[in-house]
């Protein structure tokens, strides 16, 4: 593991370590129940943020998403318009075809990110909205147990979610496209030198970023059981937040998404520990900020030690991947 992996996690050790001592309750096991349930939504956009970022690009729609799915499942999930696998597999078609266009208006159109993205979000905030302009609906409780079902002492969904983004983490670090993705956000003409598809790769970031966003959406309509039109606007930001502080350059290139998931937990930890001690929200959104700026300052000024040549030897963030070779436009 490089340095932008290790500092992550021991960054998340030292902030579990610290409130676990100086917050009460934190370590009691019905709060880090509570925490690893909330960090599931977080840990999905900030994964999904995370592969875009490291294309130098973002996306500024997937609190948007989140919120649609939560919307559309409300909708959806309701007996006249088809039940609950109706609603799940329109929220994640729905968050498939936003994926597209986001992908579309980059590499087709040529777009900055920032404003097809941004362009995607007043569209989707106004579609959620025209849905349910204040909460209402229902989710049915049939699929409210997604978020309350435990295998063992353990809550189910945090333990597959990590366990899937836990195995993506690991083939990102040793597939050809992890080399890919690290490449065309490193250096993208180069990229194209070395025979890399910098539009296949960007194409599949957005819509993976878009589906995972949708999913999180599915988890919490099960958790809050309404159609909230405002409930996910906070994670556009929190994706952001997380995946700098674990380490991605907002410049593209570096990153990994081990480090996205251990920013995401440290968020959400931080987060329970403020709520715990009663600090109010707009403090915490205070604190959110600094942290920010402070990790972005502080990988800034460790990137003159590391690394520059994106293309040659293992490129950073990806731990375990291979030398690209110039043949890399033939087959995998």
């Amino acid at each position: 593991m490089n340095k932008r992996t290790v500092v992550p996690l021991l960054l998340l050790l030292f902030a579990v370590v610290v409130c676990t001592l100086w917050v009460p309750e934190f370590g009691s096991p019905t709060n880090v129940r509570n925490v690893l349930v909330q960090s599931v939504p977080l840990l999905l956009t900030s994964v999904g943020q995370t592969l875009v970022i490291i294309t130098a690009g973002i996306d500024l729609s997937i609190g948007a998403v989140v919120t649609f799915s939560v919307v559309l499942a409300s909708w959806l999930m309701q007996p006249e318009y088809g039940g609950i696998w109706v609603g799940v597999l329109g929220c994640v078609a729905a968050g498939l075809a936003i994926g597209v266009a986001n992908a579309l208006m980059v590499v087709r159109l040529d777009l900055p990110p920032f404003l097809a993205t941004l362009a995607t979000m007043f569209l989707l905030d106004g579609l959620s909205l025209t849905l349910r302009p204040v909460m209402g609906g229902s989710i049915p409780t049939e699929f409210r147990s997604v978020a309350t079902a435990s295998l063992g002492p353990a809550p189910l969904a945090p333990v597959v979610t990590l366990a899937v983004l836990i195995a993506l983490a690991v083939h990102l670090s040793r597939s050809r496209f992890g080399l890919r993705l690290h490449a065309v956000g490193g250096d993208e003409r180069k990229a194209r030198l070395a025979g890399v598809s910098a539009g296949n790769v960007k194409f599949v970031v957005y819509v993976v970023a878009s589906v995972l966003a949708s999913i999180a959406g599915l988890f919490l309509a099960a958790r809050v059981g309404i159609g909230d039109p405002n409930v996910g606007g906070t994670y556009q930001f929190d994706s952001i937040t997380a995946s700098v502080l674990g380490g991605t350059s907002l410049a593209g290139g570096l990153g990994t998404l081990w480090g996205a998931i251990a920013g995401a937990l440290g968020l959400q930890i931080i987060g329970n520990s403020l709520n715990l001690l009663g600090v109010v929200a707009y403090w915490q959104w205070i604190l959110k900020g600094s942290l920010l700026v402070i990790a972005v300052a502080a990988y800034s000024a460790r990137r003159i030690t590391w690394p520059t040549n994106r293309l040659r030897g293992r490129a950073p963030g990806s731990g375990l991947l291979p030398r690209p070779r110039l043949r890399m436009h033939g087959r995998d």
